[in-house]
């Protein structure tokens, strides 16, 4: 009772069980209840078999003093109460022969109770419910109304977890439906009428006129209400075979909706919470009852104001049927107030409503999209709904995608979202909000960055607007410089608070795509005739700027430790070398960088934004799926399609590759096992097949060799050197000499690991020595004298001086304190089986098949004892 264990008085308790009074007994059986909370893991259970199957026998036993039995049913009804809550699987299987008999006892007392205890059996032990079945119908037809009441609440139980097993007891619970006049029985045979109507749909109409006339004529709330959510359960299934409903279904309907309406308006909260759980069922079938009944939508309105969070929630989850194109508009106005107030679990839910109601079969109510969008932005900055971010940020993604006016819109809340988070003046149009007050779900992030690069070429158009500010900091030269700027910023890759690592990938790829839209708008305003340089909508200077960020940012994303940022950094910086930007734009000028620009202009174009992404339907998705992986192609058949006119840095020769593409040198020439140092001279050699021509040094990759030269040593290419330097291998195989996948592993003596003097191994040992002393320093090891064979004796006798600890400690007792036991004495919780090992029971229950005859396999248990046989004289 104190929540502490009682298993250590367990068989006490077993001992009391066996006494021979009345009181003492009954003692005894309750300790056992409460102290063998786990009878699946005590042995001490097995002691009770006997006891309980002697008590069970008792009940029909005559005293034969007094001539009187009925003293026996009280021990048998303390056994069976105790058999209820010990019951295991040999438990049962034991006493189930028992329990079956007791249903024959002229004693109603023990009839019921055995009853009961069956069901608390057959969890433990499921085959025996196929045994006892056609017993159990028996007692349907008791003739005292307590054992009919126990063996309805028996079966009511039972078809909850496999309803289909009972439909053959529908003529019999259809007969106590119209006959019986207790209420707590009816309860129970309207639920399970209710459960039989999906298995059998042609039960439905029968049971209209029998539960609609309980309705009219009971007063209990109970009943009535488990009529009314009978009733909606048979209302799916009454249509007739040519597809026609009977003519009592709006009269029917009619009546559920006024009782569910004095449910709500009632002031009992219980009756209120039944009322919303009835419309609730009730409108899976009539979904459009509530539109005819005004005063019943005001009812679940003032619901959602309700203190009781149960009940909002209910009336939250009612409103999908409420809402129509009119009043969409005012009904998520009226819940983006309750947004604001509500908090905890109920906030989350009714954001997840909100967007459930607007997304619904494809956006069917909405009808102003950048309404929406507005709506998903003020979602996006409500504090604790952390789990809801993903679904905001997917109905963004989704609603730009696929409505085609509305893109332009988007790219411009998009913006505002990425660029207030900065520190500027403005810090974009969210409501002017201070800088501690900026605050947008982390997932909704990448949502506004992939659709602002996506559709980059609108960001004119969505800035061109009054009211809009489009400033990251002070040193932001237009939009596209402010957008990169925010994309890029060095504080979300390494501050103090830096945005998650698919989040920062996200931005580093879009920072790309609006730098190529940035360039492609200055190609297009240059071409256009009669506008100024100072009317350009992205001038010489602002891309200027833009590359100067970009050169200077990707250099600190390119040190992340994420791979897919490190990756996308670093080729978004290596592509921009590749063009023609220097690594530092400090000595460039704005024309010339913007010349540049333009230049690259259409290669940028190509390869991040050829064409803007179009939605895809599911079936045509599936049909995708359906044929499997493409066929496999070759590189021509690739490059078929691949416009090359717009790589023209690519025909240019460079100290690795000439004009048409091909590797300068040799294969050969390159080294896995050996790094080698930067090259600090003016100029690198190159052997190529047969020649050796001097080739100027690249240029180094201004700050990103020295920042990233540990971690990507591949950066710096100019420094790397060939031929000699790289420890090339003498071709002395001339059959491989044309083979360009062949790499010699032979070592040659420059660039071997541990490269000999000789061909002795004391030689090889030397100059191993002197190699390791010259990079990383002489590692010793003192052996102290010993040699290799003393070592391993005491090593030998340390593993048996180990064995031998355990025996001297064997006898050091060490003392514990006083209290010990107190304090550490573990508490537990009531009730021996957890959720996991009920739902495993219920499962198993489930299973059973009733519905097929027992077969051979299917018999009784009989314990017997073992009878020697006599010894043959």
């Amino acid at each position: 009772m104190m929540g502490y264990t009682m298993s250590w008085a367990a068989f006490a308790a077993v001992e009391v069980m066996s006494s021979p009074r009345f009181a003492l007994k009954r003692v005894g059986y309750l300790a056992a209840c409460q102290g063998l909370d786990q009878p699946e893991n005590s042995p001490v259970v097995l002691l009770t078999t006997n006891l309980l199957q002697k008590e069970l026998r008792g009940a029909n036993v005559v005293n034969t003093t007094t001539g009187k039995g009925g003293e026996n049913i009280y021990h048998a009804g303390l056994a069976i109460n105790c058999l209820s809550n010990i019951a295991t699987e040999d438990l049962g299987q034991a006493l189930l022969p028992e329990l079956l008999h007791m249903l024959n006892h002229p004693s109603p007392y023990i009839r019921k109770k055995a009853l009961l205890c069956l069901y608390k059996v057959f969890l433990k032990y499921p085959q025996g419910l196929r045994l006892s079945y056609d017993k159990i119908k028996l007692c349907l037809e008791d003739p005292h109304p307590s054992v009919v009441s126990c063996a309805v609440n028996v079966i009511t139980e039972l078809a909850e977890k496999n309803p289909k097993n009972y439909l053959p007891l529908a003529p019999a619970f259809f007969k106590l439906l119209t006959s019986s006049a207790n209420n707590w029985m009816l309860i129970k045979v309207v639920k399970l009428l209710g459960s039989l109507v999906p298995e059998e749909p042609r039960l439905a109409r029968k049971l209209l006129e029998p539960l609609s006339g309980m309705v009219k004529s009971t007063h209990a709330k109970s009943l009535l209400y488990e009529s009314v959510h009978a009733i909606t359960l048979c209302l799916p299934y009454v249509k007739k075979a040519d597809g026609s409903q009977p003519a009592n279904i709006p009269n029917v309907v009619e009546l559920c909706v006024e009782t569910l309406r004095s449910f709500v308006s009632d002031s009992d909260q219980n009756l209120k919470y039944l009322g919303l759980v009835g419309f609730g069922s009730l409108l899976l079938s009539q979904p459009r009852v509530l539109h005819s009944h005004p005063e019943c939508r005001g009812l679940i309105l003032t619901c959602l104001s309700d203190e009781d969070v149960t009940i909002r929630t209910r009336a939250l989850g009612l409103l999908k049927f409420m809402a129509t194109k009119r009043n969409l508009v005012d009904l998520i106005s009226q819940l983006l107030s309750h947004v604001e107030a509500a908090s905890g679990e109920y906030r989350c839910q009714l954001v997840e409503e909100i967007i459930r109601m607007c997304s619904s079969n494809k956006y069917e109510l909405v009808m102003d999209f950048s309404w929406y969008v507005d709506v998903l932005v003020i979602l996006a900055g409500v504090r604790g709904i952390d789990n809801q971010g993903e679904m905001i940020a997917k109905q963004w993604m989704d609603v730009a995608w696929r409505v085609l006016p509305v893109r332009c819109y988007a790219v411009r809340r998009s913006l505002e979202i990425l660029i207030c988070r900065g520190p500027g003046v403005g810090g974009g149009n969210i409501d002017d909000a201070k800088e501690g007050d900026r605050h947008f779900l982390p997932e909704v992030l990448p949502a506004a960055a992939w659709i602002v690069g996506e559709y980059s070429q609108l960001i004119p158009d969505g800035v061109d607007e009054e009211g809009l500010n489009t400033t990251f900091d002070a040193s932001s030269k237009g939009s596209y410089h402010a957008l990169i700027q925010a994309l890029t910023a060095p504080t979300d890759a390494a501050g103090m608070n830096p945005l998650p690592c698919p989040t920062q990938a996200v931005f580093v790829q879009n920072a790309m795509k609006v730098f190529s839209a940035a360039c492609q708008r200055n190609v297009e305003t240059q071409n256009s005739h009669g506008m100024s340089v100072e009317k350009l909508i992205c001038s010489d200077e602002e891309l200027h700027a833009c590359v100067e960020t970009l050169m200077k940012n990707l250099v600190i994303y390119a040190e992340s430790t994420d791979p897919e940022v490190k990756e996308r950094a670093f080729t978004s910086y290596q592509l921009l070398l590749s063009i023609g930007f220097p690594s530092s734009t400090s000595f460039a000028t704005a024309a010339a960088t913007a010349s540049t620009c333009r230049g690259a202009a259409a290669t940028l174009t190509y390869l991040l934004t050829p064409e803007p992404m179009k939605p895809i339907s599911a079936k045509a998705q599936k049909r995708l799926a359906a044929e499997g992986p493409p066929s496999p192609v070759s590189v021509r058949d690739l490059e078929k399609g691949v416009d090359w006119d717009v790589f023209w840095f690519a025909k240019e020769e460079t100290p690795w590759f000439d004009k048409d593409g091909n590797v300068k040198g040799s294969v050969e020439n390159i080294s896995f096992t050996k790094q080698l140092s930067n090259s600090t001279s003016g100029e690198v050699k190159t052997e190529a097949v047969g020649t050796t021509e001097p080739i100027p040094a690249m240029q180094p990759y201004g700050d990103i060799s020295s920042a990233v030269a540990e971690q990507v040593p591949f950066g710096n290419v100019g420094h790397m050197t060939s031929g000699a330097s790289m420890g090339q291998a003498p071709s002395s195989s001339n059959q491989r000499v044309g083979d360009p996948f062949y790499l010699n592993s032979r070592p040659s003596p420059n660039n071997a690991l541990f490269p000999s003097k000789g061909a002795g191994m004391e030689g090889g040992a030397v100059d191993a020595t002197n190699a390791a002393t010259t990079r990383f320093g002489v590692l010793t090891l003192d052996s102290g004298g010993e040699s290799e064979e003393d070592s391993g004796m005491k090593q030998k006798k340390k593993k048996k001086k180990a064995k031998k600890i355990p025996k001297q400690r064997a006898g050091v007792a060490i003392a514990d304190s006083d209290d010990e036991d107190d304090d550490h004495a573990p508490r537990i919780k009531r009730g021996s089986i957890g959720k996991g090992d009920r739902a495993k029971e219920f499962a198993n229950l489930a299973l059973v098949d009733l519905t097929t005859p027992l077969g051979e396999d299917d018999v009784m248990p009989r314990n017997e004892h073992y009878v020697v046989p006599d010894r043959p004289p």
